[in-house]
This record gives structure tokens, sequence and C-alpha cells, in this order.
């Protein structure tokens, strides 16, 4: 058993709260500080599915990527979202945690482990923060790095895809255009694009491109990697779990850290409406 405030301790020494955007909700969210905690659940996102996982494998504590609260409320129902699963949460005893963007901007974070998934070698920050440059637990927002060989547009997609576990990748560029210099966001990284564009990088990855963003980048030679904002966050989840786990083990203290089963992209390929590969 350990208090949640540790918990809250092993995360900050991991991806500094400090590193939180402005405009961003990190930390405690929904609970006590003090409060005791024996099992714990890492997660994308609060939902029903996920909280109803934590109550089953009796979790006091739910610590998710994305904040359920990320605005400031005008009022908390509990008939509505996300008022109803503030009120689950607190009838389950459940405490809830948002590691964001500090978790996006950690050395350790989202984007150094899709670098990895990527093979990228050379990598540095697409974007860096010069007041957290020094320390030693930042990594910057983005990443660049260099393929070991130039691989086709299409095949660096479809074996990215097959390695997230998702089928709902979109391109922007020739499918046969080589690519060696990447950038790469996890998340909604429309933001960065101009970025990666005054970085010569071939290719893009990220989620959430809409169709202006798009076709700005086609226009400029920048080919894009859509690989949708669940399959490029949903990796942190179990290195997440496997450091808090790894952190209780070393301070010897006793903490089940569970990896979530229940996380599902909002997302569906709609295999109703489609014929092969073509809509009907």
């Amino acid at each position: 058993m350990v208090p949640l405030k540790q918990i809250l301790a092993w995360l900050d020494d991991h991806a500094p709260f400090n590193y939180c955007a402005p405009w961003d909700n990190c930390g405690l969210q929904v609970g006590h500080p003090d409060a005791p905690v024996e099992r714990l659940l890492v997660a994308l996102d609060v939902t029903s599915r996920t909280l109803d996982e934590a109550a089953r494998n009796q979790c006091q504590c739910l610590v998710t990527h994305h904040p359920l609260i990320f605005q400031p409320l005008k009022f908390l129902r509990f008939d509505t979202f996300p008022g109803s699963l503030v009120a689950a949460a607190v009838l389950n005893r459940i405490h809830l945690v948002a590691a964001h963007t500090n978790l996006d901007a950690a050395r350790e974070g989202i984007n150094a482990h899709l670098a990895a998934r990527l093979g990228l070698q050379d990598v540095k920050a697409l974007e860096v923060d010069p007041q957290w440059a020094d320390q030693p637990a930042y990594g910057g927002m983005g990443r660049i790095g260099l393929l070991p060989a130039a691989r086709p547009l299409a095949a660096l997609a479809a074996d990215l895809a097959a390695d997230l576990g998702t089928d709902q990748v979109r391109l922007v560029g020739a499918p046969d255009r080589p690519i060696r210099r990447i950038a790469i966001c996890s998340g909604s990284g429309a933001g960065l694009m101009a970025l990666a564009l005054e970085q010569r990088c071939d290719a893009y990855v990220t989620g959430d491109i809409r169709y202006h963003e798009a076709q700005a980048a086609l226009e400029q030679g920048l080919a894009l990697i859509d690989v949708g904002h669940f399959a490029s966050e949903r990796l942190i989840v179990a290195p997440l779990a496997s450091y808090l786990r790894n952190r209780a083990r070393r301070d010897g203290v006793a903490l089940e850290v569970f990896a979530a089963q229940t996380d599902e992209d909002p997302f569906q390929r709609n295999s109703v409406l489609m014929k092969g590969d073509r809509f009907v």
C-alpha cells in the first residue's frame, strides 16, 4: 500500500508536471492525495470501460494520459458527461490522475516510444522549451530522426500500422516516395507540422490531420502518415505501467499495477459500408 501522493511524486520524477502546457490540466483530478492505494490501473482515457475495469480489479487509482476534466466546469451533473464518469469514480473510490502534455514532453515519454517503434536513429526533439532544456527528464515535444535506410512511404506506413495495431492510417504523398528523415508528434500534431517542414523532413507521423492541413503538406512536399490519435498514444500505457510497477518495487512498497485492456479507439472502420476496399 502506498499513499497516492507518493504515486504522484513518482510520476513527477518520470514526467515532471511542470512540463504541462499552460492550457492543459495534469495531475490529480479526482480524489485525495493522502488516500492509500493498493492497486492501480494505467489507461489512455477515463471512460466507462476503463472505470469498470479498474473497479473489477479493485483498483483505487486510475492513471490516464488524457485528462477527464480538461476545460473548467460550469456544473457537475451526474447524468451528463463528464459528471457521470466523475460520479462513477467517486462511488467506486477510484482516484483519477492525468499525465498529459508533461508525458508528451518527457524524455521517456510517448514520442520517445513512437520513435523507437519506427526504428529512428540520431533522434532529437522537434520542439524544445528553453526553460526545461537542461533537465534530464525533459525530451521536448515531438521527435526528428533518420531511418537506417530510405523506405517507400506506403510500405513504411503499412509496417507502422501493423505495429500499432490500427487499420485506419491515412497517407498524404506518393506511395512509392522514398522516406528517410522523419518527424513525429503523438496525438494531435498539426501544430508542429511547420517545424517538420523547416527541418526538411521527408515525412511527418502524427494524428488528427485535417483536410486543409493535408493540402498544405502536399503542396509543400511533406508526406504525412496519420495513424490517428488513439494509435499514436495507446503505446505508452504498457511502458508507463511498467515504470510505476518497477518504481514501487525499487522503493519496497506493495503496489499492483495493471495496464488497461479496455481502451478503445472511438473511430471504427465501418465494414457495413465497405465491400473489399471500396465503399458501396
